[in-house]
């Protein structure tokens, strides 16, 4: 066979093979695997999108910030201008969605803030000895959470109002000597605004709802009122806290 029959022949053969897989290349179904390698082969070739989001059922959000309490006064000559902090987290679940308008959500929260001073004798001076103050506050909720800018107007702001119960469990110490202790309930109203994550990277959102579940995430600020019955130790007040939060 001469080398013009070869050549002839190896080109016809690598005509065949580049025409073939060509072929291949573009039966693949979009949203395949395939796609990237059909993307790579033909810049003009733009695969299809797949809209992939797990199903949402449930908020969490962890926060802090200072926690000043309601009847200053009263604490003012223990603890001074002690503000806490206060460290919490918040989880409810999805009772209604209308999609990418609101939500609403129900469930309960937990909390820790603690303040601390040198106990006062009998004279009235400062002793070696710290006088404490802890609380755990517990809450039950109901939230209304709107969203609708972000997900339909593409502008990163969610807006949501709490309505609660709050159960305050409270433990008073002088050194290793346990005061007093005790509950103080009471309602709560929460406002708060986020700025919703996704808007900002929907391609590192997407990855995180393929990988982890999270559908959703967002930084809050929030303010609390927190009002305590006649009955109970004067704990509540008016607060500030920020944070993190996800839907997953």
């Amino acid at each position: 066979m001469s080398v013009s029959r070869i050549s002839v022949l190896a080109w016809t053969c690598l005509s065949f093979a580049v025409w073939t897989s060509s072929t291949r290349a573009q039966e693949v179904k979009p949203g395949t695997a395939n796609t990237q390698e059909q993307a790579q082969m033909d810049p003009m070739h733009r695969p299809a999108y797949r809209k992939i989001e797990s199903t949402e059922r449930f908020f969490l959000e962890l926060k802090g910030g200072p926690y000043k309490l309601f009847s200053g006064e009263l604490y003012e000559d223990v603890f001074g201008g002690d503000s806490g902090p206060f460290f919490g987290a918040q989880f409810e679940g999805i009772v209604f969605r209308l999609p990418r308008i609101l939500y609403v959500t129900a469930g309960g929260g937990i909390g820790s803030i603690s303040y601390a001073a040198p106990a006062t004798g009998e004279d009235g001076m400062p002793t070696s000895e710290e006088t404490t103050l802890r609380l755990l506050p517990l809450s039950a909720s109901a939230t209304l959470r709107v969203d609708v800018l972000p997900r339909r107007l593409r502008i990163p702001v969610i807006f949501a109002g709490r309505i609660g119960w709050r159960w305050t469990q409270w433990d008073t110490n002088t050194g290793k000597v346990d005061d007093a202790s005790g509950w103080s309930i009471g309602p709560t109203f929460t406002g708060q605004v986020a700025l919703d994550l996704d808007t900002f990277e929907p391609g590192g959102a997407r990855a995180l709802d393929e990988e982890w579940g999270i559908n959703h995430t967002y930084l809050l600020a929030e303010i609390t009122y927190y009002a305590t019955t006649e009955k109970s130790l004067p704990v509540g007040g008016m607060s500030w806290a920020i944070g993190l939060g996800v839907a997953f």
